[in-house]
C-alpha cells in the first residue's frame, strides 16, 4: 500500500520568501484510468489552497500525478499559482505488516478506527488526513462538543471548528488545525504562527489548537511559550497528546 507524500517548499511571488506545506494536507483525487500495455495507467489530481506564512498571499497548488506502470510515478505537471516550487510529490509505501489493515481502515467508521488505535496507538500513522481530521472532531464530538468539518480554504487554519457552552452558558469556539505527519516530519514555526494569526479575525475563536501525528519543533513550541499573545491562546497536540485522547475516549465527561 502507498499514498501520496513529501513536503513542497515555494517562494512566494509577493514577499519572495519561502515557505512550505506538506503533501498530506493536498486534496488527492482519482480522475483518470486508461488501460495501457503494462496494465492501467492512473492520473490523480492533488490540490490545495494555501496562503504565504509570511504575508498571506494567495497560493493555488495543482499537481497532476502520472501513475505507471502500477507502483511507479510516470511523471509530474506542476501548476502553481501565487508561487514557484521545484518539489513535486513522491511515493511514501506502508510496511507490509499493515496492508491488510490498511484496506480494512478504508471502510471503517470513524468510531471503529478509534477503538482499533486505542489497542494499536501505531495505527494511526496508516490512516490518511481527512481520516485524521474525523478522528480528532469525533473526540471533540464525543466530550460534548458541536464539531463542524470545515472544507479547505485560502483562510486556513480551521480544519475543524468545535463549539461548546460552559456552565454559565458561554458559548466557546475552538479552531483545530489537523497535521497528518510522518513521525520525522515536525510541524514548524510557520504553521504554529499562520494558525495564531486566525484566532484575531472576525468572528474567530477564543483558542486554537495544532493536532498532530508527530511533534512540534522547537521553534513552535518557543513561539507558543515566548511569542504568542497569551499561552492560553494555543495548544499543541503531539502524536502522545492525541493518543491519550483517544484513549479516554467514551469515558464519562
Amino acid at each position: 500500500m502507498w499514498q501520496f507524500a513529501g513536503a513542497i517548499r515555494y517562494l512566494c511571488n509577493e514577499c519572495d520568501e519561502y515557505g512550505h506545506t506538506d503533501i498530506s494536507d493536498f486534496e488527492v483525487e482519482n480522475v483518470d484510468c486508461t488501460e495501457r500495455a503494462m496494465g492501467a495507467e492512473l492520473t490523480y489530481e492533488l490540490t490545495l489552497d494555501e496562503v504565504c506564512s509570511n504575508c498571506g498571499y494567495s497560493i493555488e497548488f495543482n499537481f497532476m500525478v502520472y501513475v505507471y506502470p502500477e507502483g511507479c510515478i510516470n511523471y509530474v505537471e506542476s501548476n502553481i499559482q501565487g508561487a514557484s516550487t521545484t518539489d513535486t510529490p513522491v511515493f511514501e509505501y506502508f510496511p507490509e505488516l499493515y496492508e491488510a489493515r490498511e484496506f480494512d481502515l478504508a471502510i471503517a467508521s470513524t468510531k471503529e478506527i478509534i477503538l482499533e488505535i486505542q489497542s494499536d496507538p501505531e495505527l494511526i500513522r496508516n490512516i490518511n488526513s481527512r481520516q485524521f481530521e474525523e478522528v480528532v472532531a469525533e473526540l471533540f464530538r464525543n466530550k460534548g462538543f458541536q464539531v463542524e468539518l470545515t472544507k479547505r480554504t485560502r483562510d486556513g487554519g480551521k480544519d475543524i471548528i468545535a463549539i461548546s457552552t460552559d456552565r454559565f452558558g458561554i458559548p466557546l469556539k475552538y479552531f483545530i488545525e489537523c497535521k497528518h505527519y510522518a513521525e520525522t516530519n515536525t510541524v514548524g514555526v510557520d504553521v504554529v504562527r499562520a494558525l495564531h494569526g486566525v484566532k484575531n479575525t472576525k468572528d474567530g475563536p477564543n483558542k486554537t489548537i495544532i493536532a498532530t501525528t508527530s511533534s512540534f519543533s522547537t521553534d513552535a513550541i518557543r513561539f507558543v511559550e515566548k511569542e504568542a499573545s497569551s499561552s492560553w491562546d494555543i495548544s499543541l497536540a503531539d502524536y502522545n497528546q492525541i493518543v491519550t485522547w483517544i484513549d479516554d475516549y467514551n469515558s464519562p465527561h
